[in-house]
């Protein structure tokens, strides 16, 4: 029964660790405050009509945002490692992180994607207390044996 209720025990805080671990963050976009953006940081460019009509033949028809990690600037352009775009008709389309070197001009606005720490608190701890009420409503307790259920014919524990 001890190795059981250790073993409910492992289960549970592993169910609690990847909950935290693989919940989503909330993120804000807030304009971009500095002409170079620390390389990495991921960025959604919208574009200006011309700019949208000028890089057609690299992004597609009609882009309007272009989501993406910023590598560096190079003459006047951005490179941006493309992570997805989307259309003024709202399609969105992946894109594999493929660089693609965004003229400045061709930039209406330019923010930057970040943390949300307080929703994203917010949604860890909801994420957690969903767990421990379904591992209660299942019987998984830390330390506790649980439902065990025996086959008829074979011996129990008692």
């Amino acid at each position: 029964m001890a190795a059981h209720a250790s073993a409910s025990g492992r289960v549970l805080g592993a169910i609690l660790l990847t909950t935290c671990v693989t919940a989503p963050a909330c993120y804000n976009y807030t304009h971009l405050t500095t002409p170079d953006p620390r390389p990495g940081a991921y960025l959604a460019l919208t574009l200006t009509d011309a700019g949208s009509d000028s890089l057609t033949r690299y992004l597609g028809p009609n882009v309007l945002l272009v989501r993406g990690r910023y590598r560096s600037t190079d003459g006047g352009a951005f490179l941006v490692s493309v992570t997805s775009v989307e259309t003024r008709e709202g399609l969105q389309d992946s894109w594999a992180g493929e660089t693609v070197r965004i003229p400045i001009g061709s930039v209406a606005s330019c923010e930057m994607r970040q943390l949300a720490k307080g929703r994203s608190a917010l949604l860890a701890g909801a994420s957690v207390v969903g767990v421990v009420a379904a591992a209660a409503a299942f019987g998984l307790k830390p330390g506790g044996g649980g439902n065990i259920y025996t086959p008829p014919g074979l011996p129990t524990s008692q």
